[in-house]
């Protein structure tokens, strides 16, 4: 959470704060049983509005496992080389950059209004171009530490895990034992047999599942050295000859610069369980479902581990005593009154670049945690 200085602080202060930017890939099981149902579940789910959204083009990493049957470590592994040549063979990261940089993919232009926008820069566009023009990048510095480094891309290996043959097993044992302890009790055994078919319907109509999700978590390496390429070799200036801006055009075309490191993962299991008998929904909307809490339980997973990975969001009001802070935060993102959060307060340096000072901590209220997934 981070505090804004204002004059009033019982009054709602302004929604707009600077986000982390997230893209979501699917590593696809197609042929697993309801892997096309995930793909759609998964690309039918929204970008976390926590998160600004940084989607680029193919969305889908197709899984090697699959074909060799491999699983545990091995499947890990294979999943860390998947993802590797799909980062290589679309240039991932060179895309995330083109999209901060609204490039134009024929001209090879870049403008700053993303950055701007995101920002929320109180210079104007022709400042901005200023800045450019004069060679006066720090005054962009902010924009390319804060906004462009915290870019991350989460790689999700999502599989249904079906519990109803469990279940149908389950009633045929719990049948089978009916049926023995009739007889050794000395009951009707139609009445056992009755019962334990009972049980073995009621057991089989809970058609349960889960969805596990292993979440792999890379982070776009930016540092005053890509920004220097950025704005040295690769801007096309107005007053630039057509010839030499040909030339960057060429060098960002063919640039390596640019790279996704990995941060780290986390495994999550749903633990939503379906029932044909008490669910109107079908089974590939009960698994959209369960696909966006499983992501949201993923990213909380996340969140929790790396420090840099942590959402931040603005106190929203604060009421006129003083004791109660409203923030907009609940279950998606993973909330809980027994957890404390730390109250940050921006600061900036004469470069414009912030820095977050801890001034307190705020916990949540039991029963009064929102319930937003």
């Amino acid at each position: 959470l981070f505090a804004q200085k204002n004059e009033n602080p019982q009054d709602e202060i302004a929604e707009k704060y600077r986000r982390s930017s997230l893209c979501n890939v699917l590593i696809s099981h197609p042929d697993f049983q309801y892997g096309l149902e995930i793909d759609t579940a998964f690309h039918s789910v929204p970008v976390p509005d926590k998160f600004n959204d940084h989607t680029v083009t193919y969305l889908n990493i197709v899984s090697s496992a699959d074909k060799l049957r491999k699983g545990g470590n091995e499947k890990r592994e294979m999943n860390f080389r998947d993802i590797d040549a799909y980062l290589t063979q679309y240039d991932i990261a060179k895309r995330l950059v083109s999209k901060w940089y609204c490039r134009n993919p024929y001209s090879g232009k870049f403008d700053m209004s993303l950055i701007a926008e995101r920002g929320l820069y109180d210079a104007s566009q022709a400042a901005i171009e200023e800045a450019l023009k004069n060679r006066t990048f720090y005054q962009l510095s902010d924009a390319g530490e804060e906004l462009i480094g915290n870019t991350y891309l989460i790689a999700h290996d999502i599989t249904y895990v079906d519990k109803g043959k469990n279940s149908a097993v389950a009633g045929a044992v719990v049948g089978g034992l009916f049926a023995i302890a009739g007889a050794l009790l000395g009951l009707d055994t139609s009445t056992a047999s009755d019962l334990g078919n009972v049980t073995n319907a009621l057991i089989s109509e809970i058609d349960g599942f889960t969805v596990n999700v292993t979440s792999y978590l890379y982070r776009l390496e930016w540092n005053e050295e890509c920004a220097a390429k950025m704005y040295n070799e690769y801007w096309i200036y107005d007053e630039d000859p057509s010839e030499v801006a040909a030339m960057k055009k060429a060098a960002f075309d063919n640039s390596t610069a640019f790279r996704l490191t990995f941060v780290g993962e986390t495994t999550a299991t749903s633990s939503n369980t379906s029932s044909k008998s008490f669910s109107k929904a079908t089974k590939g909307e009960q698994i959209s479902k369960v696909c966006a809490r499983v992501m949201d339980k993923a990213i909380v997973a996340l969140q929790r581990e790396y420090e840099d990975f942590k959402v931040k969001v603005p106190i929203h009001s604060i009421s006129p005593d003083g004791k109660a802070v409203q923030v907009k935060i609940g279950l998606k993102e993973g909330v809980n009154y027994k957890n404390k959060y730390e109250v940050l307060l921006p600061e900036y340096d004469e470069k414009g670049k912030v820095k977050y000072k801890v001034v307190g901590t705020l916990k949540a209220q039991k029963g009064m945690v929102w319930d937003n997934r």
